[in-house]
């Protein structure tokens, strides 16, 4: 019988399937490897997506707060600029309606009667003058009283005079005109 030495062969046999295990391991290493870097790229990619979009929001952000505070000032600027208007609507208001009296005043006096002094002060308008009659005085109260800057009048002194004039003060209580 012829001997064969199978060793040789096997040994190669073994070789070959230790070089197709380690090509199957050093393959699965690197598929695993390539696996893992796709993975970790893919995630490097999402981060950086993320923090693009993070700047994106936070400029967003810091322009809404922008424009916040640029519509918080405006309307500062609008409701000072409308309280000045409404104080100036009021001015002329008062204006109008001192205009008005000064107008009608001729109208409300009693032909009986003369005044010679009118100061305003502290919220009131004093006035002083003469009367022929108690009536002319009284007469001269109630139009008074119709004015609207007036609503509260008191009569001060009156004193009977040589002549029988009468001389009298009257306190009107000044009212501010309000815008509608």
């Amino acid at each position: 019988m012829l001997t064969v030495n199978l060793l040789p062969w096997r040994l190669q046999q073994w070789r070959r399937q230790r070089q197709q295990s380690l090509m199957f391991l050093a393959s699965g290493f690197g598929i695993s490897l390539l696996i893992l870097l796709l993975c970790g790229w893919r995630g490097y990619l999402v981060s950086q997506q993320h923090q693009a979009e993070q700047q994106q929001l936070a400029q967003r952000l810091g322009e809404l707060d922008q424009q916040l505070s640029d519509q918080q000032r405006l309307r500062l600027q609008r409701d000072a600029l409308i309280q000045t208007q409404r104080q100036q609507q009021t001015r002329q208001l008062q204006h109008l309606a001192w205009q008005q009296f000064w107008q009608q005043l001729p109208e409300l006096m009693p032909e009986t009667l003369w005044l010679s002094r009118m100061e305003r002060r502290q919220g009131q308008l004093v006035l002083e003058g003469l009367a022929s009659s108690m009536a002319a005085i009284g007469d001269f109260r109630r139009l008074l009283a119709k004015v609207p800057l007036f609503p509260v009048i008191r009569q001060g002194n009156v004193q009977r005079q040589p002549d029988g004039h009468y001389r009298f003060t009257l306190r009107a209580q000044v009212v501010e005109v309000k815008g509608e």
